[in-house]
């Protein structure tokens, strides 16, 4: 006779209840992709939004926050600096903007290389834990108390 690997019973801490279930499995019931001819897309029940997994952090928002500011610095820097070198009696007023604004790049870009680490640091240390987290927290369909069950 074959046997069967039996499963460990949880209890709701709150209300005493069997009926509790992991986050994942209730993000997974609720969520649906759906097509048609012209649209296309993926509805959620509310308890699949509140189960939802955590995201990671994305690198586009620094770029488009610190991009332009970036890009707007070296452009007129280096264009004042092609001014500079081509006419060697340049106004000292322009020379003192030029090299504001190419320093300016450079500590924006230097700003932008920083919010890049924080972000792969949180990645790899925030984000791991988290979703570790929800792998291991169900809910109770009773009462909705969240409990984290390391096994």
């Amino acid at each position: 006779m074959a046997t069967t690997g039996q499963q460990t019973a949880y209890w709701c801490d709150q209300c005493g209840s069997p009926e509790i279930v992991a986050l994942s499995l209730l993000y997974e019931q609720g969520t649906r992709n759906f097509s048609g001819r012209f649209t296309s897309g993926v509805s959620q029940s509310y308890s699949a939004k509140a189960a939802s997994p955590p995201r990671p952090r994305g690198y586009l928002r620094a770029c488009l926050g610190w991009g332009f500011p970036i890009v707007f610095c070296c452009f007129w820097g280096l264009l004042g600096l092609s001014a500079i070198l081509q006419h060697s009696k340049a106004p000292i007023s322009l020379e003192i903007t030029v090299a504001v604004l190419l320093f300016l790049g450079c500590m924006l870009t230097l700003r932008l290389l920083i919010s890049f680490h924080k972000t792969a640091r949180y990645n790899k240390e925030v984000y791991t834990r988290l979703s570790s987290n929800w792998a291991h927290t169900f809910m109770c369909r009773r009462c909705g108390k969240y409990s984290l069950i390391r096994q």
